[in-house]
């Protein structure tokens, strides 16, 4: 997944950017900056951003299909919560359209389907996954750290896909070992989010917004 480059309709754009600007919006009104305020969860998401930021920019382009790269988002919505996750993505995307020099036209529709729409897909799966898994940490890494990003970032793919798909009128055109490649991308994304949710699960819980103590009867540090 990445920047859309070839020109959008106008209706599309207009949607894109009613979306993206209302559910950031909406997610500003929750208030979620205030707890910027603690110093050490601000430099953790400023530095998430920022290390994000920089991993879009490290994408593949495949045949004429769009990039694809690590997303973020499941792994920002365990951190954060979704509010806090959805504005970071926001900026996160908005900071790699400017250093990839994507055009700003499209950038609304991709802060929905690479931004909002995984922020969506983990906050379901993560408030699924509180209701009915046990309650244990191993439950807690294994669902929010390695599952929950996996089927963001696929849902995300998808998303791209039926872009493509109601734009031409059908799949065809686009390559079919995309979805061979999303598949691989999104085992990287689960790796990558659910070592890091490991690590801080064991030795920061305090950085880990949607850990729990009392559900999981350990103590922060």
């Amino acid at each position: 997944m990445g920047f859309i480059y070839v020109p959008l309709p106008l209706p599309w754009i207009v949607c894109g950017w009613l979306v993206a600007a209302g559910s950031c919006a909406y997610a500003i009104w929750t208030r979620p900056l205030r707890r910027l305020r603690n110093d050490t969860l601000q430099h953790l998401w400023l530095a998430t951003v920022v290390t994000f930021s920089v991993l879009w920019a490290i994408d593949q382009w495949f045949g004429d299909a769009p990039t694809f790269h690590l997303l973020g988002a499941a792994l920002m919505v365990t951190l954060f919560d979704w509010a806090l996750a959805l504005i970071g993505m926001n900026v996160m995307i908005a900071l790699s359209a400017l250093m990839l020099d994507a055009p700003l036209d499209t950038l609304g529709i991709t802060l929905v389907m690479l931004g909002g729409v995984p922020v969506l897909v983990a906050l379901l799966l993560q408030r699924a996954m509180s209701a009915w898994l046990p309650r244990s940490r191993a439950a807690f890494v294994g669902g929010h750290g390695f599952v929950a990003p996996a089927l963001s970032l696929i849902a995300a793919a998808l998303s791209v896909g039926l872009l493509h798909a109601a734009l031409s009128g059908s799949w065809q055109g686009f390559p079919p070992d995309f979805w061979n490649q999303v598949l691989w991308v999104a085992g990287g994304e689960a790796w990558f989010s659910g070592m890091l949710t490991a690590i801080l699960a064991v030795y920061k819980p305090a950085w880990v917004t949607t850990y729990d103590d009392h559900r999981y009867h350990l103590d922060r540090r």
